[in-house]
């Protein structure tokens, strides 16, 4: 399973090296202090959700489920293994935000590093739930359908949120909490990202089984 985490990561080493330009672009533009720090979070999260239908895309591309399947790896394994290599790749993009955050502490263009930490666990559990939405269609549509379908339900998700938030009043409590994690306590600081970690790996482990139904099923 080692090997099959290897060759996603290979079959993406140009596709990184571009984003990792990007986000050094981007990066250079927050420590001149022309737009918010906070625009490295959302670049992460654009960037880990983007990756996986490459992958997807290049394997079909080269036919390698044919090849894939005859190897002694088995389905289960194939498809744990991309699922890891998504989980290192949102763990990267955290780390790499963490480090981009710390440079501009450093050079005081971060005044409040706490929220900007927290900002990132959200950044983080953001990008596992796209994926953890993204994957199964993947598996059960391919990268062109899946694409298409997948930012049709996420912006129904969104519409549907309003819809609902907003006679509710969920939408002015959500900008009251937006106010209170401007000053975030000790308690916030530490149960942010925990619930973050472990809501992320609850949705990955749900999207895992139906990936693996999908593909279990699927005749290559």
């Amino acid at each position: 399973m080692t090997g099959l985490i290897l060759k996603d990561f290979l079959i993406l080493r140009k596709t990184l090296r571009s984003y990792l330009m990007i986000l050094i672009v981007y990066a250079g533009i927050a420590f001149s202090g022309a737009w918010s720090a906070d625009i490295v979070g959302v670049l992460m999260v654009v960037m880990v959700m983007m990756l996986p239908m490459n992958v997807f895309a290049y394997d079909k591309q080269c036919q390698w489920d044919t090849y894939g399947l005859a190897l002694p790896v088995g389905r289960t394994k194939t498809v744990a293994a991309r699922y890891l290599c998504v989980l290192l790749l949102c763990l990267f993009s955290v780390a790499l935000t963490v480090i981009t955050g710390i440079g501009l502490y450093a050079m005081g263009r971060l005044e409040e590093p706490a929220v900007f930490m927290v900002s990132c666990a959200v950044m983080g559990l953001v990008a596992v739930l796209m994926n953890a939405i993204l994957l199964p269609f993947l598996y059960k549509f391919g990268p062109e359908r899946a694409r298409m379908m997948f930012f049709g339900i996420m912006g129904g998700i969104v519409l549907l949120a309003v819809l609902i938030l907003g006679p509710l009043g969920g939408i002015d409590r959500l900008k009251a909490l937006e106010l209170e994690l401007e000053e975030p306590t000790l308690a916030q600081l530490t149960i942010v990202p925990v619930i973050a970690g472990i809501a992320g790996l609850v949705l990955l482990a749900l999207s895992f089984l139906l990936s693996r139904h999908f593909y279990g099923n699927q005749d290559v």
